[in-house]
């Protein structure tokens, strides 16, 4: 037999309260859903938490949440059969009214727990069964509880575990390796002989993770939940140390594909209590607040329309879940061109709206071909039986290209520079180049045509050749062992530094130098000189040194005046002389230079300063030594660039 322990707790009028106030705040009401037998066993806390609590035992913290049917079911009258241990029955007394006001004290959320008035539980009602008055109160917590549950105890007795936990050993791996091994709890009520049974494999809970196995304080809170009504269908979660109460859920089923202005029927499952509502869509729903409703696609549905189906609990919490519905048949806007969106001017563009069998244009225009002169933004609104739809372009008007040239517009002789050009999308160089980048190495005008798809642009920069030319005056030029030589250079733009080579090395210095040559023979010097730009340039001289001795002259036969630096002057080589005068003439007999000195140079310029060409050429030398000899030379020196 049952068995209900009672202890008397309120009597008189106040007995009367406590429901009153209950029924009138919405706690204490029937859910929705009802089972059609007896009651429905929902969900099984197999491995409860004890941490709380030192030496507290799990047997006694173990719980079981089920639902009443049609009819209001006494406690005297329900038998458990537990899957590992023998039924104590259910006591109501003063430690149970205990418990459940320090549980209610520990609910956060707008949660309540209520004992069964005269150990009746009313009919439809949710049952939380709690396996000892011995339980440790805060081990699993009743925080989130936003439901009204009527809370029964099992007469304390039993420590040890009324099921089985998990058998997947203590390491944690993302399927079960424990053998299947189920365990199997049975609720009876015995005058009807109505009864529920729930089964559960051990090998199937999980851990704190989702997946199985682990430390035992990783598989605390493991649950199985089961589906009514039929039969039962078990699933395993594990919120962690909390008492199996009814999670607020919302599962859609249906939906699917329907054509514009057609009909489907959508389900919600839900678990909690709370207020149904389905939103989402120009359509409508028959019963937009009930958990099956049908919804009929509006004018404005068309492609992926989402609907939604919230349950808004009694303390204002809500989920939702979504459903996707492919709605065929609407109009679907779009807007085609006959070219590039981007106008030149002068130019003009065909936009072409599809989609529907009407179109109205931001413009006013009602056809389903526009034309357009102008840049901005075009909109339509294509429309056909079932609604409409909108599309819009965006038309621009660049401006006209402006062509420029970035660069270095000079650069020292053998050396190069980049010039970039840009303002449009293709170039055409002087050069024959077609790259935006050209490198030049030669001194010039030079230009650039740009052109993008609204025409052309030229630009033209002149780049230069920056040389330093270098001149150099010996004094003297020649003369007798040992000779001191006095030395002054100049060049055609600022220097930053000079250096002389008499024959051991560039050495740097200042633009004037002297040297003493000790002994005959014929010395280059080269002066070389960096500009401040950094261009480099030098000249050699050539110093002819003689022996002491009796005044002599040599004229060589041959120079190169092509400007590099070598062998550009014509002298006479001489020694002791007083008076020199010389007369160079062309093949015509024409004189086309004089020397009119020893240290006198021909630059193989005529009196015009003109360039003489290459050829040979004739001399007449009269010269007067200091030693009074006279000395009389006619020869020809030829010329060679």
């Amino acid at each position: 037999m049952p068995l209900l322990h009672t202890t008397p707790r309120l009597s008189g009028p106040h007995a009367l309260v406590l429901p009153a106030l209950l029924v009138a705040a919405g706690l204490n009401t029937a859910h929705a859903q009802v089972p059609a037998k007896c009651l429905e066993i929902e969900s099984i806390l197999v491995d409860a938490c004890t941490a709380q609590c030192p030496g507290a035992a799990e047997g006694s913290n173990e719980m079981v949440r089920f639902i009443t049917g049609p009819s209001p079911l006494s406690l005297n009258d329900l038998v458990v059969d537990w899957p590992n241990n023998f039924f104590n029955g259910f006591v109501q007394d003063a430690t149970t009214a205990s418990l459940v006001a320090q549980l209610n004290n520990s609910i956060l959320s707008c949660g309540h727990l209520l004992e069964p008035p005269g150990g009746l539980i009313p009919a439809g009602r949710r049952v939380l069964l709690i396996t000892s008055t011995d339980m440790c109160v805060p081990a699993n917590s009743f925080a989130n509880l936003a439901d009204t549950l009527y809370a029964v105890f099992q007469f304390p007795g039993n420590s040890a575990g009324h099921f089985a936990n998990h058998n997947n050993g203590s390491l944690i791996s993302p399927t079960p390796v424990g053998t299947s091994s189920t365990r199997t709890l049975t609720i009876t009520h015995v005058p009807s002989n109505c009864t529920d049974t729930a089964t559960y494999d051990r090998a199937e809970l999980v851990n704190i993770y989702g997946t199985y196995g682990g430390t035992s304080a990783e598989n605390d809170g493991a649950t199985a939940r089961f589906t009514w009504p039929g039969v039962p269908q078990v699933t395993y979660v594990n919120f962690g140390c909390q008492a199996p109460i009814v999670p607020l859920e919302v599962e859609i089923s249906g939906g699917g594909t329907l054509a514009c202005g057609g009909s489907t029927v959508l389900s919600a499952a839900i678990s909690g209590q709370g207020q149904v509502s389905w939103s989402g869509g120009s359509g409508t729903f028959s019963a937009p607040d009930s958990t099956t409703t049908v919804y009929t696609a509006g004018a404005g549905d068309n492609g992926a329309v989402t609907l939604y189906c919230c349950l808004l609990d009694p303390c204002l919490d809500q989920v939702c879940d979504s459903v996707v519905l492919q709605v065929s048949g609407g109009p679907q806007a779009m807007i085609t061109s006959d070219g590039p969106l981007v106008l030149c001017t002068g130019q003009q563009l065909e936009l072409t709206a599809s989609g529907g069998t009407e179109y109205l244009w931001s413009t006013g225009d009602t056809a389903a071909v526009i034309t357009v002169a102008q840049p901005g933004t075009f909109s339509v609104i294509a429309t056909n039986a079932c609604g409409s739809d909108t599309a819009e372009v965006t038309v621009t008007q660049p401006p006209p290209p402006v062509a420029a040239i970035d660069g270095v517009l000079s650069f020292c002789a053998g050396g190069s520079t980049v010039l970039t050009a840009s303002g449009g999308n293709s170039f055409l160089w002087n050069t024959g180049d077609t790259t935006a980048s050209i490198t030049v190495t030669a001194a010039g005008i030079y230009n650039v045509t740009v052109s993008d798809g609204c025409g052309t642009a030229d630009a033209q920069v002149e780049v230069v050749i920056e040389e330093l030319q270098i001149t150099a005056i010996a004094d003297p030029p020649s003369g007798t062992a040992p000779l001191t030589v006095f030395f002054t250079a100049s060049a055609s733009a600022p220097v930053a530094g000079w250096s002389w080579d008499f024959g051991q090395g560039p050495q740097p210095g200042p633009d004037a130098q002297s040297y003493l040559f000790p002994a005959p023979g014929s010395y280059p010097v080269v002066v070389s000189a960096t500009g401040t730009n950094g261009c480099t340039g030098s000249l050699t001289l050539v110093v002819e040194v003689l022996p002491d001795g009796p005044s002599s002259v040599i004229v060589p036969n041959i120079f190169s005046p092509n400007g590099d630096g070598v062998n550009d002057l014509f002298t006479v080589i001489s020694t002791g002389l007083a008076e020199l005068d010389m007369a160079i003439f062309n093949r015509w007999g024409q004189q086309v230079a004089t020397l009119d000195r020893p240290d006198r140079a021909w630059t193989g310029r005529t009196f015009a300063a003109e360039m003489v060409p290459d050829g040979t050429y004739f001399y007449v030398l009269k010269a007067r030594g200091t030693d009074g000899r006279d000395h009389d030379l006619r020869g020809t020196i030829t010329v060679v660039r």
